[in-house]
């Protein structure tokens, strides 16, 4: 026993000397007393892969094009776990291999951890414009009984409010290019009739170009949500998140429909909600709904049933079922 501890002593003292890991510091210490002995050493000693956190910018068919943490540029990174991430997402590379190819760099390895963590994406927030106070009571017919929604119609609207636009980066206008051109809307062209494949590529093209376009993050969850609610979730969620660095804390302002920019922000809210009631967390749900219902009063998306849906507690396979029977 003493000297099995006299063996961890010289092997913890190598680690904080050269700061390996455990493993590697005793494949030395065991090499090293072979040596002395005259016996035969252990193999050759396994290299640890370097792990650096770096925010994924967009998913081609086998890499990944992210930006790491404390270096400039971009980085494409080869690895068999690219569609356990989206853009967005921030993630721990376990780099085993790195190269330059043409002036490009490149590495490969594995990717741990995926998480959504905005504020270190390093993101500027899109500015917010206007500000002007608006009568919603005034401009819109009001809700009114037995509408359910009409008393909190009344609350929302019970007096005048801040109005703000969001920035066109949100909406798809990115920098440089010409005012007719707007990958999420061609996207959405190329979905409707069906090509998916390619509507996701102009998708992921508008996201590294600026991960800030809040409509690609939407589109994107809408191409999952069918089939896969958990990975369209985060998709709206992230782009739900980056909208949200623009708003200051405790914001009462409004971010009506009406306003094609701020669409893609309530996009992410409905389909972050929806996922949401889909999973079950109906409470969750329904603060995603009455929230949306705050921002935008008026409601040209329908949140207003969803919401009195969830509050009564109805489930979504119920409400589906429901749909079914009269559509």
């Amino acid at each position: 026993m003493t000297a099995h501890r006299d063996l961890k002593r010289i092997i913890r003292e190598r680690q904080g000397k050269t700061g390996e890991s455990y493993t590697a510091a005793r494949v030395h210490v065991m090499r090293e007393r072979a040596a002395l002995l005259g016996l035969t050493a252990p193999g050759p000693i396994a290299q640890e892969p370097l792990r650096v956190d770096a925010a994924v910018l967009k998913i081609n068919r086998q890499s990944a094009r992210v930006h790491i943490s404390g270096e400039s540029g971009q980085l494409t990174f080869r690895s068999r776990d690219v569609w356990d991430v989206v853009p967005g997402h921030l993630v721990t590379l376990a780099i085993e291999k790195r190269w330059t190819w043409k002036g490009d760099d490149y590495a490969s390895g594995r990717i741990e951890n995926p998480r959504v963590d905005i504020d270190k994406l390093g993101l500027s927030p899109l500015p917010l414009r206007g500000g002007e106070l608006v009568d919603l009571r005034s401009r819109y017919e009001p809700y009114r009984r037995p509408d359910p929604y009409a008393p909190l119609w009344r609350k929302l609207t019970a007096k005048p409010r801040a109005d703000f636009k969001m920035d066109p980066i949100a909406w798809g206008q990115l920098p440089g290019a010409g005012d007719e051109e707007n990958p999420t809307c061609e996207a959405a062209e190329r979905a409707e009739v069906g090509d998916y494949v390619g509507a996701r590529e102009l998708l992921m093209e508008a996201l590294g170009t600026d991960l800030r376009c809040i409509d690609a993050h939407a589109h994107l969850g809408n191409l999952e949500f069918d089939h896969s609610p958990k990975l369209a979730i985060v998709h709206y969620e992230i782009g739900m998140r980056v909208g949200q660095l623009s708003l200051p804390p405790g914001f009462d302002g409004l971010l009506l429909w009406g306003h094609i920019y701020n669409r893609p922000f309530l996009r992410c809210l409905h389909g972050y909600g929806l996922c949401l009631w889909r999973m079950g967390q109906l409470p969750h749900a329904r603060q995603v709904f009455e929230r949306i219902l705050s921002l935008n009063p008026n409601d040209n998306q329908g949140i207003r049933f969803c919401w009195d849906d969830v509050r009564r507690g109805r489930s979504w396979d119920e409400m589906q079922a429901l749909e079914a029977q009269h559509p």
